[in-house]
């Protein structure tokens, strides 16, 4: 991964001023409930993985207790249920003493008035505050009209600059004697020869040569091909709409020639049976399976992913590689890789409070302790003793799976809240350990660093911090619906029957007539608005994201170790 960070500054001890401050924790804000001792019960709504346990099975919940002083009444939601469940919450006005992972800045335009401003109680959270000041992004990113309305999760050193990494199946590519491809006509040829040669020696036809992420209908997300748009120096960083920023202006690709071009080179793909048959119809489910293959036997040859032992398994990804970007005869632009680092490196609104919280005071001594050390690296990988070694003061190691059924990811996700949660793991002094599955995305992502290094980070990035005014998130929303649905069906129908070149101009049309011009009006003014944020409280991501002070050494076992020097 790219060693990006955060640039050096002054540093608040925080774990020893944060230890003082979290003793003697009462109640407040008046009326709140308390246990049998007299401690207050705070109630934590977290939105579960689908693999985490319950959360009074973790014991790093109990060390949180402990630093906050408090009791925690658990509110537990799978992910797949939330959406329904945070609508009618919102709609009664009843939200939780604090949640997690449940709210965003999607909700603060029309329900802003049911959350705690985190600013002006900064005083008293001395670890949430020394991290805006070590991290500084960190508290632009969470800034939503003046106000903080969720605290982060900052995850410098530890992560990538991009999501999305494409993979081929380099033994495949060996067992055919060709080159890894650098251009989409080239990337063709391999997936020719994946289909006609058996490169798996099963002995079968069994050769998936390219395969993704179902598409959704309402818009492009993760580990789908609309990620070759890069080929046309085209970032893909805003969301599923299309929307991408180059030198400040808001443009989107749904209507560039490149998006037309890519449509007919997956329709010639998917004529030759190069494509699976199921991508279009298969569920997460079937998608992630299927490329783990049988056994040793690899099925897919290309994907994208977040890594190849996220998407392949343990067992198949050394068989893999990351391609690097491809380039496309037609583009008169150098590639780019589409970036999400900002994103990535620090995550909003990643635990707010109710406006009408009993307990107050317990509620923000709750979220000021996810910024310890010791708290922050628990609820990211797991419990002391079981998933996390402490070797002593702001150092640690993560350790294998007990379990050794499970690969690390899903022993992550199994006892921990892993990246749903708040917190800074790498933070100012810290040393940690990770398994090689953990830090096996640094070497995936640094493929990219040409590309990224094509990108100024101030001018050629939709944010993932910019958020609507009320009245544009209502109108942005209204209009996006009939946009995804009408773009993607199409995009879809062009892979698999054709039709592109011919309807091209309709397209254009009936995009203007569902008001694409107006979202682009609406993403750039909240885009012009994030970037005098940006300017006003001295930010540079060029700076901010270069990783100084981050220190990474590679381990013989292959764990990598992190040491934030700042």
């Amino acid at each position: 991964m790219m060693g990006r960070g955060l640039t050096r500054r002054t540093v608040i001890a925080t774990g020893v001023v944060g230890g003082l401050a979290l003793s003697g924790c009462s109640g407040g804000g008046g009326g709140g409930e308390t246990d049998e001792s007299g401690r207050p019960i705070v109630t934590v709504q977290v939105i579960t993985d689908a693999r985490a346990k319950a959360m009074s099975e973790m014991p790093w919940t109990k060390d949180l207790e402990e630093a906050a002083g408090c009791t925690i009444r658990w509110q537990e939601t799978a992910s797949s249920s939330w959406d329904q469940q945070k609508q009618a919450a919102l709609a009664a006005g009843d939200v939780a003493d604090v949640t997690i992972s449940g709210y965003g800045a999607g909700d603060w335009g029309d329900y802003s008035s049911l959350f705690l401003d985190l600013t002006p109680e900064l005083a008293n959270m001395p670890n949430l505050s020394a991290t805006f000041e070590s991290a500084p992004y960190a508290k632009v990113a969470s800034l939503w009209d003046g106000k903080i309305f969720g605290a982060p999760a900052v995850n410098i050193g530890s992560v990538a600059s991009g999501a999305t990494h494409m993979f081929i199946n380099k033994k495949w590519l060996d067992e055919l004697g060709l080159d890894v491809p650098t251009t989409w006509s080239e990337l063709e040829t391999a997936l020719i020869a994946f289909k006609e040669e058996n490169p798996n020696g099963s002995g079968k036809n069994d050769e998936i040569p390219l395969d993704f992420n179902p598409p959704g209908s309402e818009g492009w997300g993760g580990f789908q091909p609309n990620v070759l748009m890069g080929s046309y120096g085209i970032p893909v960083t805003g969301g599923g709409s299309g929307m991408y920023a180059e030198g400040g202006v808001i443009k989107n690709y749904l209507t560039h020639p490149g998006y037309k071009n890519l449509a007919i080179y997956l329709n010639k793909l998917w004529k030759q049976g190069l494509i699976s048959s199921e991508a279009f119809t298969q569920d997460w489910s079937k998608y992630t399976s299927t490329a783990k293959g049988e056994g040793d036997v690899a099925k897919v040859g290309v994907t994208w992913m977040w890594t190849p032992s996220d998407i392949f398994g343990t067992e198949l990804a050394d068989q893999y590689i990351t391609i690097p970007s491809l380039k496309v005869e037609d583009s008169e632009k150098d590639p780019v890789w589409c970036f999400s680092g900002d994103g990535l490196n620090y995550g909003p609104n990643k635990i707010s409070v109710s406006a009408q919280v009993g307990n107050k005071e317990a509620a923000l001594k709750v979220v000021d302790a996810f910024f310890l050390p010791d708290i922050s690296v628990q609820a990211r990988y797991g419990a002391f003793d079981l998933a996390v070694k402490k070797n002593g003061e702001k150092d640690y190691t993560v350790l294998e799976p007990e379990d050794k059924s499970k690969n690390s990811s899903d022993w992550q996700f199994q006892n921990s809240l892993a990246d749903r949660g708040p917190g800074w793991v790498t933070q100012p002094g810290v040393t940690v350990t990770l398994p090689k599955e953990h830090v096996e995305v640094r070497e995936v992502d640094a493929v990219y660093d040409e590309d990224y290094a094509r990108l100024d980070l101030n001018k050629d990035v939709i944010y993932g911090g910019v958020s609507f005014t009320a009245e544009e998130s209502q109108e942005y929303s209204l209009n996006d619906t009939g946009i995804g649905q009408y773009a993607m069906s199409t995009f879809a129908k062009w892979v698999t029957e054709g039709g592109a070149e011919a309807e091209w101009d309709g397209y254009l049309a009936e995009l203007e007539k569902n008001k694409l011009p107006d979202q682009i009006r609406i993403q750039q003014a909240a885009y012009d608005r994030y970037i005098t944020l940006l300017q006003d409280e001295g930010t540079d991501l060029n700076k901010e994201l270069a990783g100084e002070g981050i220190e990474y050494e590679a381990n013989d076992d292959g764990s990598g170790t992190i040491t934030n020097t700042n």
